[in-house]
Parts: structure tokens; sequence; C-alpha cells
């Protein structure tokens, strides 16, 4: 039994994660507002109507994103959590999208073991800075050799957090996070499709039948996170995983305190976040016409471009992985949001023609803090006339952890998320974001404002 895995168990079955500190409780409920409003976004994206045709029967358990509609626990997870990731405007950590895969399950199952609001922000925080432990302990990059990290390190932070929820035992902890690690799994060649949010969606669902089938007595390896032929090891590009040393700061320096979540403005990948800040930046500084530009250079790290494999996107879909389209639209719109993430506003000719222009220069995967991002993005133009312009260096965007949105922002977004198909009223989506800033005050779920069912 290895010392990592121990000092998790010891970590989940104590005392310490009922003690993280404010700051980090008031991110979390921040991560429960981001990802509900951006689920409600996302319930009408075929990846949610498809798995609504194929998912949802047995035990209604627990309301589908807070609505009247009931199904198995996993069921809502699994749908909750596709449609919280299928726009890719949920947040992230570590490179992994965490509050699409925690949330979503930790709202089903609490609504089963009938748990207070507090509970659900304590089991969120377990279940990210376990989640966090794993993903830091790789020395590779795990999008550099095919891996989505969501979908792989998704279901033992899911389980980690459902471990937390119901106050399972050490022994029945052990099984359900090894069971977790037999359900990790997602690949980069499936994004600019459905299955790139169905990864997500299969984790949070995989937490929640892991922990369940470990209350049942499914048993698991003792060594099936940390041993030479567990979970770490084998998934690791190159074998260059810590996996022997304890996790001795775990539930002493939170890393959701430190570093917090990063917050999308951009319907896009989180790689992207940055080149479209310094987009918008010279468009609003300088005001260029697209007609007029001959070239536009997009300066990135080298993992970040390589995270965006769709240099011309054919869709919507393809676009939110596409450099090219994150430039380019700012470039022409002004703006990039939910208007512009329309199969015909990425086939429009203009988008077209100037995404052909878009040059990438990769640079070095230079910053001192995230290993996979270079110091700052910068986007360059030149002018038909000669005229070269530029964008100021961005470090880090505006809803990066380390330059979080202001309440007033964060608010402006769950309202333009939650009511941007129409489904849920304006003073609704008013009143749930009220309830979930006070998430800790609240005695369980139902004191959650219940929303409009989902239609397929």
């Amino acid at each position: 039994m290895g010392a990592l895995t121990e000092s998790v168990l010891d970590f989940l079955c104590g005392e310490l994660p009922a003690r993280a500190p404010a700051s980090a409780r008031r991110i979390a409920v921040t991560g429960f507002i981001d990802c509900i409003g951006v689920a409600l976004a996302g319930v009408d994206q075929p990846v949610v109507r498809n798995l609504l045709k194929s998912d949802g029967g047995g035990d209604p358990e627990a309301r589908l994103l807070l609505s009247g509609q009931r199904m198995p626990a996993s069921a809502a997870a699994l749908i909750g959590s596709a449609a919280a990731h299928a726009l890719d405007l949920d947040d992230y950590a570590f490179a992994n999208h965490t509050s699409a895969v925690l949330a979503p399950p930790i709202l089903a199952e609490a609504e089963v073991v009938q748990v207070s609001g507090a509970r659900m922000v304590e089991a969120y925080l377990a279940g990210f800075e376990v989640w966090s432990v794993f993903a830091r302990r790789e020395r590779d990059y795990m999008q550099g050799a095919g891996w989505h990290p969501t979908g792989v390190y998704g279901p033992v932070g899911a389980a980690a957090a459902l471990t937390r929820l119901r106050g399972l035992s050490r022994r029945e902890t052990r099984n359900a996070l090894g069971l977790a690690a037999a359900a990790g799994g997602g690949v980069m060649d499936n994004f600019g499709t459905q299955a790139k949010p169905y990864q997500a969606a299969r984790a949070a669902e995989a937490g929640v039948t892991a922990v369940r089938r470990a209350l049942a007595g499914l048993d698991a390896g003792p060594d099936a996170l940390d041993g030479a032929g567990g979970f770490l090891k084998v998934i690791s590009p190159s074998g260059r995983v810590d996996r022997a040393s304890a996790a001795s700061d775990l539930g002493r320096d939170w890393y959701m305190a430190e570093h917090g979540l990063n917050i999308k403005r951009y319907p896009i990948v989180g790689a992207a976040q940055r080149c479209v800040d310094a987009a918008l930046q010279l468009r609003t500084d300088h005001g260029p016409e697209p007609a007029a530009i001959r070239r536009v250079t997009a300066r990135i790290s080298e993992a970040h471009s390589s995270v965006m494999q769709f240099r011309l996107p054919a869709d919507a879909m393809q676009a939110k992985f596409s450099l090219e389209f994150a430039v380019a639209a700012p470039l022409i719109f002004g703006r990039l949001g939910f208007a512009e993430m329309r199969d015909d506003c990425v086939r429009r000719d203009d988008v077209q023609a100037l995404m052909r222009k878009v040059e990438r220069e990769e640079g070095p995967d230079d910053d001192p803090i995230y290993p996979v991002g270079a110091r700052h993005d910068t986007v360059g133009v030149a002018l038909d006339d000669g005229t070269a312009l530029e964008s100021a260096p961005v470090h880090r965007y505006r809803g990066h952890g380390q330059n979080p949105l202001t309440p007033d922002e964060l608010r402006a977004k769950f309202m333009d998320c939650a009511t941007v198909t129409g489904a849920v009223p304006e003073d609704v989506a008013a009143d749930l974001f009220e309830r979930l800033s006070r998430l800790e005050e609240l005695d369980g779920v139902g004191e959650l404002t219940e929303l409009p069912n989902i239609s397929v």
C-alpha cells in the first residue's frame, strides 16, 4: 500500500476537508455557480439531446439540473456534466475541467442522501484537492500524449468528492477510488465532436457508480492508484510521475485558495482565452478593417497551440478548438460569444477568409507558474498598406484564477448563460443565482430554485 494512497485516504476520511479556509470555500461556491450557469446554456446542445434519448430510465432519485425531471443520480450526473461541458465555457484548473465533473454528481447525490449546502462545498473541495494532487504529479504534458486529462483523472476526482459527501469508511473509500481509476479515459482526437463533452460526462457518471459499487461491496486493488501497475504509472506518457511520496501537504496547503479557478469569458478552449483578449484589445485600440488585413500573427505556447488542431474549422464544434477562429472572429465582430459560436457564423466568407490569413508563432512554454503556457500571448496584424499593429501582452486573461471576475461580472456571465436558450426566465435565473451564492447556508439541494424540464 503506497504512501500516496494512504495520505489521500487520511485526508478524505479525516477532519481536514471540514477545515478548508474561507477563501477556498468561496471559490468552490463560484465553481457551482459557473457550472450550473454554463450547463443551462448547454442544455440544447446535440450531446445533451442524444444522451437524453439513451439515458435517464430507472429510479427517479435526483433532479436533472434542478428541474422537475427526475432520474437516477448517475444519469443526472452524466447529462448534467455533458451540458456543463458542451459549450467549453466551463471553468478549469491544472489543465482539467473540474467543476463540470464535480458539481453535477454532487448535486445529484446530495439530493439522494439529503446533505446541506456546506457539506456539498466540503465535498467539492475534497474532490478538487485530491484531483489536483494526482494531476500535478505528472511531469509530462498529458495532452501531448493524446490523453484528455479531464476524462482520465475526472472519475477519481468525482469519486473522491462523493466519498466525502457520503462519509464512506476508509476501506470503502479505497475501493471507490480504485474502481474509479478503472473508469478513466478520454482522447484528444475526440475534440471537436460530441465525444469531447461526453468524456467529461462519463467521468462524472463513473464517480457516482464507483462509490455506489464500493458501498455494495465491490473491492479494488490496494495499489490501484499508485502501484507499479496502477493508475498513475499506466497513464503516464513516459513514467515520470511521482507515485511514491505521500501528499503530506494535502489539506494543509489548499490549491484552490492559492490558484483558484479559471473562469472563461469566451465559449472556446482555455488555451485560446488570452489570444481572444489580445485580439479584442487590438480591435478596440486600432479598429483595423478586416478586409484590409494582409496577415495576422498569433503568438502562443507550443503546448497551447497543440490543443487547437483545427486550422480552418468547418463548424462551431470545431471552432471551439481553433486558434484561427479565436483570433479572426473578435477582429471581425468585436466580441466572441454565443452569437458567434454558430455554424453559419463560422462558415461566413469573411470569417473563413481571415482565418486563412492567421499564422501561428509558437513560442516556448516558459510561464514560471504554469508549465504548459507562455509568459504571455500577443496578436499582431499587418495591413495591406504596410502598417503593423500589435496588441499588448496578455499574461492572465480576465477570469483567470489570478485575475478573477468581479461578483458583478460573474453574475453577468451566469445570467447570460442561464437565459440564452429562453427556457429559464430572467427572474428565475436571478433567484437561482442569489440562492447559489448562499449555498453554504442552505439546508440542501431542495432549497435551490426549481427550473424548467429539459426537452429532447
